[in-house]
């Protein structure tokens, strides 16, 4: 069995070494789709950088998640949502 699926990307994001932030994002979230937040270094980050997403939940059209740099540089990355099934 095969799901389309829908990719959101938000902007990019800098953290410095150890710190963290908790960002919220708008969309159309419900308990009708499955939504999933990643996050990964950008290309040009510095060696050490790192990110993790320490959790995350959602609220009626809300997706709230909480990043933290566990690295010794600091990181740029692009938060990006998986959200099926695809709402096109």
């Amino acid at each position: 069995m095969s799901v389309e699926v829908d990719f959101i990307r938000w902007g990019t994001i800098y953290l410095g070494p150890s710190q963290e932030t908790w960002w919220w994002f708008t969309w159309i979230f419900d308990g009708n789709y499955w939504s999933r937040m990643s996050a990964v270094p950008m290309a040009g980050s510095p060696d050490g950088s790192s990110i993790q997403i320490v959790e995350e939940w959602a609220t009626p059209g809300t997706l709230h998640v909480h990043f933290k740099n566990n690295g010794t540089q600091g990181v740029l990355f692009q938060p990006t949502v998986i959200v099926a099934p695809s709402r096109y």
